[in-house]
């Protein structure tokens, strides 16, 4: 419990902060008028979903859907990683569920009221709580970013479709008419004409002006001028609410009954409402992208570092509570989250005062709401809904390329004559093609390289080494990349192809694939594989595989492609795919006495003096060793050095996770531990022995002796030594430059 003071302090400076008596008073200024925008927004979207024929439940579901309202800002409010975070129930999902709500009362019988209104109320109750689990799994698990994967122009064919049902709502809020030629009767335009001008008005203003209470100051003046123009006409309340001109009012009381509730649920219609469920869970996922391009909005107007991680749990948590009293979905409100940043600097208290006072007109039965005249609302959605087309639609024009502007287009048309469910369908079919051609495009060889600048970490003879220089295209290294799928692995086959053709016939003879940066590996992509080993086998041309791990090893052999001498081979290595190429190279070429040289005939090549060197070898001790002993162990102390008359010896090295790594392999010809002999550092790898072997010792001490009794034969030594160092620099840069590929 030693965080419990540092828990108490926060809270003690928060509390001082935000309760200081100006703080206090611009806080309640700052919420009462986000307060009023919320009624709106909420009252606009919930009568989105209660309109038609269901419009006379409007007043009814309100009382529930107001609650959960504030409880979902109050949570968000309290668990936002920004102070000023600001929630309210969203237009996207009212949206969606007004479209859901219309197919609901289609199904039902006309006469079955009660069942219309249990059935939409549950969805409603199912949509948030399963838009609930989404977010708070994303966000417990920090998957969040999953949502970016969804391509920008269907994204955007899902917003611009949603503007249009926005818009279309509105007009049908404010008329009370189906869209359709209806709207044109002369007694039904001056419904919704206005309430259209308005919302035009709105959006104009609020991009011209850009004041933070541009919104507020319209609606509220738009609502005088309404009741100034019916006093002026002399047209009562009651006749505007009959006239279908008002919301009409809430009951009083508490909730008009807990959605819930027993009776509630006995009115539910299952069958129709899991008929709507694949509607439902698009718009759970949109919602996902909505929260975090709402989060990211924030961060550029707040200049704030927001966690949205934190952000999907905070949703989370505040829609499970308002799915359980029948809320809509709701998240982060960017407009009313940077209202409040402007006029409060974004504090607390501000959200809080707002929960407040929405919990306030609930229990108060907030008769004033039944007289919002229904053009305010209207407007308000095609506000937002002209918003979303013309960022969608009009400005995409200039911002997308061709071909993406088509998508949003196409997305937009099939969600305007066919509902937004086809919409959904051609938008992840769009998203499955854009990302097979997207990811097509990409190359996943990142380089490909002839033998001669991938030697492996086997030491050769000068005259292996003469060769393997001399045939250095013989075999070629492709370095492969990502994932590979059937699009991408055919233009491996391609490249290949292509390679070997541009090269006179019989140049090549072997072709490595290196998987070791390969992610993962589909199973039509083994299809391209196995075309690459047939077309190698009738070009006579070996194929190695390396950097395989066992598992896809296995996907390989599923695919039918095993290990073949001369054909395929697997390596879990690429330098031992390199060694393997040499080898054969080598073997095809020179004869064994000439592959593997005595230790004199070696040196020989080396200062062009054998009697001197016959006579070196004198003052050295031989010695035979069998495969697995040890010549040299990390960490020795450096007392000899060793020359290699026949055989065959591996330096290892081991790493604090104890991996052992090869650096380097050495026959006949080839001294070992010369760096720490003259340096006189420890050891610095294991030098192990890998077959039978003949070796030459030669000891510090016995240096110093031959030293003082045969200086020729000590300078001879130091000849053979500087220059092995300067092939064996040669040797590790080019290693190190692997390394760098």
């Amino acid at each position: 419990m030693a965080h419990v003071p540092g828990i108490r302090k926060y809270v003690a400076r928060w509390a001082a902060e935000e309760f200081r008596p100006a703080t206090l008073v611009n806080s309640l200024f700052s919420g009462v008028l986000i307060y009023m925008l919320e009624i709106i927004f909420v009252i606009s979207f919930t009568a989105l979903v209660f309109s038609g024929p269901m419009a006379n439940q409007l007043p009814r579901a309100l009382s529930f859907i107001l609650l959960g309202n504030a409880i979902l800002l109050g949570v968000l409010t309290l668990l936002s990683s920004y102070a000023g975070t600001i929630g309210v129930a969203q237009d996207t999902p009212g949206a969606i569920l007004g479209l859901a709500a219309t197919a609901i009362v289609t199904a039902l019988p006309a006469q079955a009221l009660e069942q219309q209104f249990a059935t939409v109320v549950m969805m409603i109750v199912v949509t948030t709580l399963m838009t609930a689990v989404l977010f708070l799994v994303l966000g417990i698990f920090k998957l969040g970013g999953l949502a970016r994967f969804l391509p920008y122009p269907v994204m955007g064919g899902f917003l611009a479709g949603t503007g249009w049902l926005l818009a279309k709502g509105g007009i049908g809020i404010m008329s009370g008419k189906n869209f359709g030629t209806e709207l044109l009767e002369p007694q039904t335009l001056y419904h919704w004409v206005p309430g259209l001008f308005l919302g035009l008005l709105i959006l104009g203003s609020v991009a011209y002006f850009r004041w933070s209470l541009i919104l507020p100051v319209l609606l509220f003046v738009s609502t005088l001028i309404f009741y100034l123009v019916t006093f002026v006409i002399k047209i009562s309340p009651a006749q505007l609410e009959s006239e279908g001109w008002l919301v009409g009012s809430i009951p009083a009381g508490s909730m008009s009954g807990y959605p819930l509730g027993p009776d509630m649920v006995a009115q539910v219609n299952w069958d129709v409402l899991w008929g709507q469920i694949p509607n439902l869970v698009p718009a759970a996922v949109i919602c996902v992208i909505a929260l975090l391009l709402n989060c990211g909005g924030l961060e550029l107007v707040t200049k704030k570092d927001i966690n949205l991680d934190r952000e999907l749990v905070a949703a989370g948590a505040g829609n499970l509570l308002a799915g359980l009293v029948g809320g809509l979905v709701g998240y982060h409100a960017i407009s009313l989250s940077n209202l409040n940043h402007n006029l409060s600097g974004g504090k607390r208290l501000v959200g809080v005062f707002t929960a407040l006072l929405l919990f306030v007109t609930i229990l108060l039965g907030a008769p004033l709401l039944g007289y919002i005249p229904k053009l305010v609302l209207g407007s308000v959605l095609v506000y937002l809904g002209a918003g979303l087309l013309i960022e969608w639609v009009y400005k995409a024009w200039f911002n997308f390329p061709r071909i993406d502007f088509a998508i949003i287009i196409t997305i937009l048309a099939v969600i305007m004559f066919s509902g937004f469910l086809n919409g959904i369908i051609l938008g992840l079919v769009f998203a499955i093609i854009l990302f097979v051609v997207s990811y097509s495009r990409l190359n996943n060889v990142k380089y490909a390289l002839p033998g001669g600048a991938i030697r492996s970490r086997v030491t050769r003879s000068w005259e292996e080494q003469q060769l393997l220089d001399s045939q250095n295209e013989r075999f070629f290294l492709f370095k492969l990349q990502g994932f590979i799928f059937f699009g991408t692995a055919n233009n491996i086959s391609n490249q290949v192809r292509k390679l070997v053709q541009s090269k006179p016939a019989g140049t090549i003879r072997f072709i490595l694939l290196d998987f070791t940066l390969v992610s993962g590996l589909d199973s039509t992509g083994l299809l391209s594989f196995s075309r690459i080993l047939q077309w190698g086998e009738k070009q006579k041309i070996g194929l190695g595989l390396t950097g395989v791990t066992k598992s896809l090893r296995d996907q390989f052999i599923r695919g039918g492609m095993h290990e073949q001498p001369n054909h395929l081979l697997f390596f879990p290595t690429l330098d031992q795919g390199a060694e393997w190429c040499e080898n054969q190279i080598i073997a095809e070429t020179l004869t064994p006495a000439s592959a593997n040289p005595d230790l004199i005939t070696e040196l020989k090549g080396i200062v062009g003096q054998g009697k001197e060197v016959e006579k070196l070898l004198t003052h050295m001790e031989c010695k035979e060793y069998v495969a697995g002993e040890y010549l040299i162990r990390q960490d020795d102390t450096p007392n000899s050095i060793y020359f290699i008359e026949s055989g065959k010896v591996t330096a290892r090295w081991a790493g604090q996770d104890q991996n052992e790594v090869r650096l380097e392999t050495m026959g006949g010809g080839n001294l070992v531990g010369e760096l720490g002999f003259y340096l006189g550092i420890r050891r610095t790898a294991d030098v192990i022995v890998n077959e039978p072997s003949v070796i030459y010792s030669f000891s510090r001490q016995k240096l110093a002796d031959v030293e003082r009794v045969d200086p020729e034969s000590a300078n001879l030594f130091h000849q053979i030594v500087a220059t092995r160092l300067g092939e064996r620099v040669v040797h590790l840069l080019g290693i190190v430059e692997n390394f760098e590929r």
